[in-house]
């Protein structure tokens, strides 16, 4: 069965996500242990997050696609 336009841009949008995190880690090594622990936190507080989607995408109704309140704080970007 041959996919929609919509599902064709969602992909692209995960693959425009995954070169993102690749030049993440590309940049890792470059950053100071400070740096490293306030990105880590920063990617942890992410909201939502790539489980997040992948439950989405597993749900069988919309109502279980809701954002889970537990991610709603944010961390404060580096300021610079």
């Amino acid at each position: 069965m041959p996919l929609s336009g919509e599902a064709i841009r969602l992909m692209n949008y995960i693959d425009d996500v995954a070169v993102t995190l690749r030049r993440v880690l590309a940049t890792i090594p470059t950053l100071t242990d400070e740096e490293r622990a306030r990105v880590a936190q920063h990617l942890l507080h992410a909201s939502p997050n790539a489980d997040d989607v992948a439950k989405a995408l597993a749900a069988k109704s919309s109502a279980e696609i809701l954002p889970s309140p537990r991610r709603q704080a944010r961390t404060p970007c580096l300021k610079r």
